[in-house]
């Protein structure tokens, strides 16, 4: 395989890197410009654990401390119908999607390291149960929050 020489790495690994050469950030809490509560919550926290995982990253608690502040926006959540039932249009699945946006600056001089969106979407079951029905929901919210965090970071940390 001739995979080694081309930057190619694999998610997780030595390879990744923040642009600039930045390796201590500050991950600022998201703002939520949907009418859905708490999504900057969700999101805020995927995307802190996510970058605390990697190993070339050091997340801190104060922006002082950091040299480059990520920061975002919820911009969009949406949960519609998706499935049906054939016999008396009954909804039986919904799907949800969250989008946002994401920029890393510098926090010497403020420059923008890296800017960019990312969306993800999930499926729940509907239930007559309306509790489980917002159970669903709460856990589809859940999961895309972590995909969006995950779709951030590699997007951040592609040095193709």
């Amino acid at each position: 395989m001739a995979v080694w020489g081309c930057g190619y790495h694999l998610p997780g690994g030595e390879g990744d890197r923040l642009p600039g050469g930045v390796r201590v950030i500050y991950i600022a809490l998201f703002d939520n410009r949907t009418s859905e509560p708490f999504l900057e919550n969700l999101v805020s926290n995927a995307v802190i654990q996510r970058f605390s995982r990697a190993l070339n990253v050091e997340v801190v608690e104060d922006p002082k401390a950091a040299e480059a502040i990520l920061s975002g926006t919820v911009s969009a959540y949406r949960s519609s119908a998706s499935a049906y039932s054939g016999r008396e249009d009954d909804i039986t699945e919904y799907r949800t999607s969250i989008t946002c946006q994401a920029v890393l600056r510098a926090v010497d001089d403020n420059r923008v390291l890296w800017k960019g969106s990312a969306s993800w979407s999930d499926e729940y079951q509907a239930s007559l149960n309306r509790g489980l029905e917002e159970s669903g929901e709460a856990i589809s919210q859940q999961e895309i929050s972590v995909r969006l965090a995950d779709e951030l970071f590699n997007r951040i940390t592609a040095n193709f």
